[in-house]
């Protein structure tokens, strides 16, 4: 059992693993003769995705075996904060907020992603969200805190995993990894996968190879392999390949550890691969973890010459997108006075830059605080000048750039506050498409048997940005599907 945050994060913590080059060759592997299979499914991560796979199929009686390369989970789930997605769920009609619809969330998912999500993978997630709740709940122990009405898209369908492990990622995984243990599944931690095993004859993925402090070694399984593995977000190589210099500046948000094997591994099976130049990044204090999130929407933006460069009413999204790519080194420095300073909303970023000793740099007059951060006091001045004149002459959207705030701030009541921070890289979107049953599908769209992607680890669901709580949404009910995928196909009604 997993008693402690300590003993659950002290690996993830101990830094970044190295990915150039970390899986050696790219080319498939031909399994060996070797003994009958002994497990049903091989699955690959121990995420929400993985865990999820792994628990329903040892509910519906197969025989999993759940890999690790870290010693413990280590992905992006342990840094979510742990919201989920439900549509009239139990939790919400003893809220009183069972007031959503199935078309309603659909469309909005669409909206969110351009329009360029396959549909039919985006109505799988909405048609089973509720389902993967209720059943996270009343299998698995996963307590929720719903009934709090955000703003769109989440709206009130927001499940947030409660528990005494900070954030709710990490409890998840911690709930699910114990349920999976308490069912007997075996878990190999430390163990990384470097190559998929294929039939000779037929070409289905029939198992792994992996790799341990003892060697390589090959595990078969009887249906295949599910990578649970997310995407490439802490891979330089893939990221400067797919996204482009300004993604390769960005810091990570999450988990250091996702190196993109569902782009390395599947790759001699020619799967076809989509939106793979689509990531989530958002603002982060990168030396220390610091998340600015509601700050960027509160305040004037400038670079280190002290001048505002971007529109400080976008989504943090494009806020952190711009700072990548309209600074030289990544940094942007967000100037706040008392009045913005004590929005109820941006309680959490200043304990966040307060709890991890991130610096905010603060003085009784602009000056002192540009000095303090390093920046131009005079430039600093006169773009807080511009900026007060055109708000209190309701010509804040004519600036350049414009700023499209609702209301947006004056900035003049001491003291004064500059936060220092960059564009982070959360997750990548893209990889090898899936069906609604996530097989992989190759180049010519038919299913490659035996090889399934779920959670980031799949391609076809998101693109440009998401609606927060559905990437663990949606990891779980494809991991509940193909666990039932491979017992319908044990069972012959395939």
């Amino acid at each position: 059992m997993l008693e402690n945050r300590r003993e659950f994060f002290k690996t993830a913590a101990a830094g970044a693993l190295g990915t150039a080059g970390m899986f050696g060759g790219a080319a498939a592997v031909e399994a060996k003769a070797a003994p009958k299979a002994k497990y049903d499914l091989i699955i690959v991560g121990a995420g929400c995705g993985g865990l999820v796979c792994a628990v329903r199929a040892a509910e519906l009686g197969l025989k999993p075996l759940l890999l690790e390369k870290m010693p413990m989970p280590a992905g992006n789930t342990i840094y979510a904060a742990g919201f989920l997605l439900g549509v009239n769920t139990s939790f919400q009609k003893a809220k009183g907020v069972a007031n959503d619809t199935a078309e309603a969330f659909y469309n909005d998912m669409m909206k969110v992603s351009q329009q360029q999500a396959v549909p039919a993978l985006t109505k799988k997630v909405v048609d089973n969200c509720t389902r993967l709740l209720e059943w996270m709940h009343s299998y698995c122990g996963v307590n929720f805190a719903t009934g709090a009405h955000l703003v769109w898209p989440m709206l009130t369908r927001a499940h947030l995993v409660t528990g005494e492990v900070k954030p709710g990622g990490a409890q998840l995984a911690m709930t699910l990894l114990n349920k999976a243990k308490s069912l007997g599944v075996e878990v190999r931690t430390s163990t990384k996968v470097v190559a998929l095993l294929s039939d000779p004859k037929k070409g289905n993925v029939t198992g792994v190879r992996i790799k341990t402090k003892a060697g390589l070694s090959e595990v078969t399984s009887k249906y295949g392999v599910v990578l649970a593995t997310g995407g490439y977000s802490a891979n330089q190589e893939l990221v400067t390949q797919f996204i482009g210099s300004a993604g390769a500046k960005m810091p990570i948000r999450g988990s250091r550890i996702i190196a993109g094997e569902n782009i390395v591994l599947t790759a001699p099976f020619m799967p076809k691969v989509v939106h793979v130049d689509q990531y989530h990044c958002g603002p982060i204090y990168g030396p220390t973890g610091a998340n600015p999130l509601n700050i960027v929407n509160n305040g004037i933006c400038v670079n280190k010459q002290g001048v505002r460069f971007t529109d400080e009413g976008q989504t943090y999204v494009q806020m952190a997108r711009d700072v990548a790519a309209k600074t030289p080194d990544n940094w942007a420095f967000m100037i706040c006075d008392q009045t913005t300073h004590d929005i109820p909303i941006l309680k959490n970023d200043w304990e966040s830059y307060r709890r991890t000793n991130a610096p905010v740099y603060t003085g009784d007059t602009l000056e002192a605080a540009a000095k303090a951060a390093g920046l131009d006091p005079k430039a600093v001045e006169k773009t807080v000048s511009d900026w007060n004149e055109a708000v209190k002459a309701g010509k804040a959207a004519q600036m350049t750039p414009p700023n499209t705030l609702p209301k947006t701030p004056v900035i003049e009541k001491a003291p004064f506050y500059i936060v220092p921070f960059q564009g982070g890289m959360t997750a990548t979107f893209g990889g090898p498409l899936i069906n609604t049953e996530a097989q992989v599908l190759d180049t010519e769209n038919q299913p490659i048997e035996g090889l399934f992607c779920i959670g980031n680890a799949a391609g076809g669901l998101f693109y440009d940005n998401y609606v927060g709580g559905a990437q663990l949404t949606s990891a779980g009910v494809f991991g509940m599907t193909v666990a039932e995928h491979v017992k319908a196909q044990k069972e012959g009604k395939l």
